[in-house]
Order: C-alpha cells, then structure tokens, then sequence
C-alpha cells in the first residue's frame, strides 16, 4: 500500500495557454529524480478544475509515460455524478494507476448518505483503489466535508476504498478520530491509509494524528522526505527538526492560498529552468497571506523567498537564474 511523499504535479501552460508537455514531463522527472514514494496528477495543485476532459485524460497520460512503474501513479478525479465517476474510473484503468483519488460530487449538498452510496458504488466499481479526498478549504467543497464517523461508515461499506487524503483546518483531528473509528474492525484497520496536503502546513500534526504520510505539491519535497524517512523508524526528533528547517518555506508558498501557492511553485520551477511559464490559467483567485507570512508571499519580490531555498539547499536552488541582491 501507498506511504511516504506523493507530490500532486503542477501543469505548466504555454504563453498561448494550452499545456507545456515538454515542461510537464521534466516537472514528473525532477520529482522522480528527488526520491518521491509516488507521483500525483490532476489534482488542485493540477490546476484540474480549470482543464477539459480531454486535458486531463493528456496530463495523466504523459505523467503516466513518465512514471513508467518507477514508482506508484496517483490520479485525481472530480466527477460531479456516480455515473461520471464510474467512467472515468472505467477509463483511467488503461494508464494503471495505484489509486484514483476521488473528490465528491459538489455542485449540491448531496448530504452523507447520497455520498455514501457515491463511494461506495464507485469503490465496487471501480478496479483501481479509490481514494477519497475530503478538502473543505477549498470553497466549491466547504459543504462536502464529512465526519470522522461518517468516513468510516463508507470505508466499511466499500472494501476498494482504502485510501483517505484529509485536508484543511482540523485534518489531524479527523485523520485521528478516523484511525481510531476504523480500528474498532482490526483487519480493516490494516487495509487503510491516511494521508494530508496543504501543501504540508498541518503534516506534523497529521503525522502525529497518525498519517501515513503526505501528499505535498511540487518542488522542495526533500526535506518532507528526510522527515519522513526519519519518522516512520522512530526518529521523531530529528523528523521535526527537518520540519522546522522547511516550515518558513512551506508558510511562505503555502500559507497565502491555494493558487497563490501553485503560481509560486511555478515561478520557482520556471526560474530554474525547468518550464517556460508560471501562469496560471485564468479566472486567477487573489493571494490572501497571513500576516505573519507577508514579508515572503510578494508576487514581484521573490529576492527572500530565493534565499530561503538557497539556505536549504535545495535541489532546485542548483538552477536558479535569479541573482540575490
């Protein structure tokens, strides 16, 4: 079963606005190269809510492509009916994928059970493990969340829905109140996996909650990789103390919002020289940092930010173009 650091890629689009295949795959190599557990695709930080049916079924196959079984293939659905979901389960088949990571159904508040008989219909069939993704952060699904005990109630339901990714303010809480609900049927229990995002803002919480580890976006995985090499044998300390090395850095692109953070992470990999464009595809949702965080999260001074990656030593700092003052 899935564990570690599975980075959801980001798309680069090209100036004209249609996707930078060439700048993807070099964006799923640099990930492989890092040493990740798995590679996700067509996800939020995939930019998937903004790209056809068509585009998503390109990005998966080129990631898919690239991947080649070097290491374990995650793919992000969001079909907005049972119907669609089963389909697109049907048709990712092809690109054999370890896991289907599933959003819910969002355009009504279908409620628990509506969305209960969603998964598990959808588990049953599909033949690739689902995973289900539960993100009230994000403002189309605020209204989709769902309990610890009602995550549990569908998981005992649908034997092929092994996987949860838990996200937003209080995940650790959820993760925790899940594991703990799901270990009342031991075997059960063993057949789950728990996993965060944010781009990592929570994970130690999360790690702490009992996650079996993170599904972060695309460019200073390192760090999450040494944590968690050292947590999963018992190295608590030195697994935070490498948390607390990349904490300003995970604030800083993280903590202003989800596009802001996909749009730096961009601006990061295209001054390195891996593709040729940051944006994003519009409707554009504005930065919303924290105040805290402000002094690293300017659009048109990225001069602290670069330091910051340099002083980590960072893979990616070894190519980046931008000279510190």
């Amino acid at each position: 079963m899935l564990e570690g650091i599975i980075p959801i890629l980001f798309i680069p689009f090209c100036e004209a606005g249609s996707i930078d295949e060439a700048g993807l795959r070099r964006i799923a190599r640099f990930e492989l190269a890092g040493g990740v557990h798995g590679i996700g695709i067509n996800g939020f930080a995939s930019e998937a809510y903004k790209l056809t049916e068509e585009e998503r079924w390109r990005a998966a196959q080129i990631v898919a492509e690239e991947v080649a079984g070097a290491a374990p293939l995650l793919i992000g659905i969001a079909p907005n009916s049972t119907r669609q979901a089963i389909a697109e389960a049907r048709r990712y088949e092809a690109l054999s994928p370890a896991v289907l990571m599933a959003l819910p159904p969002s355009t009504m508040a279908f409620g628990a059970a509506a969305l209960r008989q969603h998964y598990v219909a959808l588990a049953e069939a599909s033949a690739t493990p689902i995973m289900l993704q539960q993100a009230p952060q994000i403002p189309a699904y605020r209204h989709c969340a769902l309990s610890a005990a009602e995550l549990a109630e569908i998981a005992h339901a649908a034997p092929n829905l092994r996987y949860f990714k838990i996200e937003g303010p209080g995940s650790a809480a959820v993760i925790d109140e899940l594991r703990q609900l799901m270990g009342s049927d031991e075997h059960r229990s063993e057949e789950r996996r728990y996993f965060g995002g944010g781009g990592g803002i929570t994970v130690l919480a999360e790690w702490r909650a009992g996650a079996n580890g993170l599904i972060p976006g695309v460019g200073f995985n390192e760090e999450f990789l040494l944590a968690w090499k050292s947590w999963r044998v018992g190295g608590i300390g030195a697994a935070e103390a490498a948390l607390r090395r990349v904490q300003p850095l995970v604030a800083a692109v993280s903590g202003a919002g989800h596009e802001h953070s996909v749009y730096l992470r961009k601006r990061i990999m295209r001054d390195a020289g891996y593709i040729e464009s940051a944006e994003l595809r519009p409707p554009i949702a504005p930065a919303t940092p924290r105040k805290e965080w402000q002094a690293l999260d300017q659009q048109d001074d990225v001069t602290a930010l670069y330091a910051l990656i340099r002083s980590l030593n960072l893979r990616v700092a070894e190519t980046l173009v931008v000279e510190l003052e």
